[in-house]
């Protein structure tokens, strides 16, 4: 697949702008304006366009931002790989090109055109389409742009869409986060915003700061419908096959090596700040730990496919459950926190990973 293919055309018709940016931006950059009292990406935006997630006519801006020449550094894919309890391999984990491209996402949804504040964002899902190995070195292209804004009974969710692209324009993988802006009148045309997005279901994907759908359990949402709209009291969990015990440090951890900041995840003192009883884990983290453990062959194409109902706080632990099936090449696991006292079981993630071309 070729650069350009998967490119969408915007609701209006106008062509898509490209900005091409001289680096990957800097996280810390990024959040301090977000934080900034003086600046709009840490509040409400105004009415329309920089609206928030009620009323308006609110439209994602019509740009993408491309960073060409990124190299897939050794040292950190090692560290990427070590934190997730797997060996250091010459295949690079499809994590650290998410890791890769988020703080490009992330500018992205920092303009000032951007119609919602950057600050609150709820990650609900997250899926990878990758089409062949990329190796540690490797010089990529990452180009990321913002789609599909719809209605949910919650507020309003898009898609943020970043395509991983070799030094020929080749597309490697595409990488589609859907975040949920909370907030606004309910919308019955969205009850759950949880199904895959129809291109991802048919095996291909065209082309608090991102606070992770752990952060929306963690901010009351109610005790039968997680904020990605499936019923907790469904939810019956499998037999464990493991147990994640999460030190306080975890998120701190995973920061240092993604680059990732966001003080949710850093303290109790630092989430605190931000209205959490105790920090909680990257969404990506246990994403990413998840695939690891699901001994994936990195040398040939796969889909990841990940869904976030409730946070991961820490330090804690979280049971967790593995499946193979060996005829559709596919691995799953659930994570989810125990019953305790009259609280039944609660589904934190799903991960499920399929083997293409086999």
């Amino acid at each position: 697949m070729r650069a350009g293919q998967g490119a969408a055309a915007h609701a209006g018709g106008a062509p898509e702008q490209v900005k091409d940016l001289s680096d990957v931006p800097s996280f810390p950059a990024i959040y301090a304006a977000a934080l900034d009292p003086r600046s709009r990406l840490g509040g409400k935006r105004g009415k329309g366009g920089k609206g928030g997630a009620g009323g308006g006519a609110e439209t994602l801006p019509n740009i993408a931002y491309r960073v060409r020449k990124v190299r897939i550094d050794a040292e950190r894919a090692r560290d990427f790989d070590h934190l997730m309890r797997g060996p250091a391999t010459d295949l690079v984990h499809p994590g650290v090109l998410h890791v890769l491209a988020f703080p490009v996402s992330l500018a992205l949804m920092a303009r000032r055109d951007f119609p919602f504040p950057l600050l609150g964002l709820v990650h609900l899902r997250n899926q990878v389409l990758q089409h062949r190995p990329v190796k540690v070195g490797d010089l990529v292209d990452v180009e990321c742009r913002v789609r599909d804004l719809r209605p949910h009974r919650k507020g309003r969710t898009f898609e943020a869409v970043s395509t991983i692209l070799g030094e020929d324009g080749e597309i490697i993988a595409t990488d589609v986060s859907t975040y949920l802006v909370k907030g606004g009148k309910p919308s019955a045309a969205e009850p759950s915003g949880t199904a895959p997005s129809s291109a991802a279901s048919a095996g291909a994907v065209p082309s608090s700061v991102a606070s992770s759908a752990e952060s929306a359990g963690a901010t009351g949402a109610n005790a039968s419908t997680s904020v990605g709209g499936r019923s907790r009291r469904d939810f019956e969990p499998p037999q464990p096959t493991g147990r994640w015990v999460l030190g306080a440090d975890t998120g701190r951890r995973y920061g240092a090596v993604s680059g990732d900041v966001n003080p949710i995840h850093l303290s109790a003192v630092t989430a605190k700040a931000f209205g959490f009883p105790s920090a909680i884990a990257h969404g990506m983290y246990t994403a990413s730990r998840a695939f690891t453990e699901a001994r994936v062959d990195l040398s040939k194409p796969l889909r990841w496919d990940v869904t976030f109902d409730a946070p991961v706080t820490l330090p804690g632990s979280v049971l967790v459950a593995f499946e193979d099936d060996p005829s559709v090449g596919t691995a799953r696991c659930v994570g989810w926190k125990p019953a305790r006292g009259e609280k039944g079981p609660r589904r934190c993630f799903e991960v499920e990973v399929t083997t293409l071309g086999r």
